[in-house]
């Protein structure tokens, strides 16, 4: 949901988070249109948890923070204390730049595999070729469908301008972070990333 929608701030507001989720009805056929969905997230949460039995902060420190040497985190919770994955991890920016590094990376760190190169692959593809303004969705990341040295790039986007950007075409990672969420200020920033700084760098 869109943080100024209606439906969202019901969303934080309910105890139960995923039965929320759950409840709310159709509004369109599956497959037949993309909005993005801050509930699909909080599902994915429950959804891995209920595959591996463990809750996602404590699956991500074991497979994915430790290996890459993240140390300081912090997920919070919802109500019925379940992670919230729609909006509330807090990483430093410098650990940030290690996740986008390591999906640079093919999903290896230090000669180790991580991530399954598959995976990789997989989830930054752009399925939804284009959501507006020349941009694509994959499996969590946003594909830029435009812009010069941007092929196969992607990144994230998290609430109030966290933004992990990998672009292998010029072997860079860059983080942006801010915290100007009404706004929306920190879309500039992004945008003279993608469309002026990353175009003058030589691969």
């Amino acid at each position: 949901c869109d943080w100024s929608s209606d439906v969202c701030s019901s969303d934080l507001a309910s105890k139960d988070w995923i039965q929320f989720v759950i409840d709310q009805p159709m509004r369109e056929e599956p497959g037949t249109r993309f909005d993005y969905n801050s509930g699909a997230s909080v599902l994915l949460g429950k959804i891995l948890r209920e595959a591996t039995g463990q809750r996602i902060d404590t699956f991500a420190r074991e497979r994915l923070f430790q290996p890459l040497g993240i140390e300081s985190f912090h997920w919070k919770l919802t109500p019925k204390g379940e992670v919230d994955t729609e909006g509330g991890l807090y990483l430093r920016s410098e650990d940030l730049a290690r996740i986008a590094q390591l999906v640079l990376q093919r999903g290896e760190w230090d000669g180790e595999r991580i991530v399954s190169e598959e995976w990789i692959e997989t989830s930054t593809r752009a399925h939804v070729p284009d959501v507006g303004g020349g941009t694509g969705y994959g499996y969590q990341w946003w594909i830029p469908q435009e812009g010069e040295g941007l092929e196969g790039a992607c990144m994230g986007s998290g609430f109030g301008g966290q933004f992990p950007v990998i672009v292998p075409e010029l072997d860079v990672v860059a983080v942006l972070t801010a915290w100007d969420p009404w706004d929306e200020t920190e879309k500039t920033a992004i945008a003279d990333l993608l469309l002026e700084v990353l175009p003058g760098i030589e691969p």
